[in-house]
């Protein structure tokens, strides 16, 4: 499968905002992914393509010499294709200088989960009640192997 890994641009935000309505009960607003792509100073905000269709998203912050994962989505048409292995393993390259990445992600998420164990993500702890209808969220972490744990070498 070809795919594009690229900057989201504002002509992207209409089908990124569709599949963020499609797949999460509390979605960002539009207005938010049109704020991540003009405050681009510390937020990374990536689409994937197939051909000419938005497939699938990430929405990143780099700070203080780390990353957080904000989101990941991919469009339910195209779940079970890869295309979340892609974008994450294109979030860990294009960040690899920064050796930690943090995300949340719900408890009960385990697809989700089960996707960020296989790529060196481990949960730190259990942020109680973090979600709009209460559900607990996994804290979870990716330390570069070669890098202290403050990401310097």
């Amino acid at each position: 499968m070809n795919l594009l890994f690229r900057k989201m641009l504002h002509q992207d935000i209409d089908a990124v905002y569709k599949i963020e309505c499609d797949l999460f009960q509390d979605p960002w607003s539009h207005d938010s992914f049109s704020r991540d792509i003009e405050e681009d100073q510390i937020t990374r905000a990536f689409v994937v393509e197939h051909e000419t269709e938005v497939v699938g998203y990430a929405v990143c912050w780099q700070y203080s010499g780390e990353v957080h994962i904000g989101s990941v989505a991919v469009s339910r048409k195209w779940h079970h294709q890869g295309i979340g292995s892609f974008i994450v393993n294109r979030l860990i390259e294009n960040f690899k200088e920064t050796g930690i990445i943090y995300l949340e992600v719900r408890e009960n998420n385990w697809p989700a989960i089960k996707l960020y164990q296989k790529f060196g993500f481990d949960t730190l702890y259990i942020r109680k009640g973090y979600y709009p209808d209460g559900e607990n969220a996994l804290v979870m972490v990716r330390k570069d192997k070669h890098r202290g744990e403050n990401g310097l070498v």
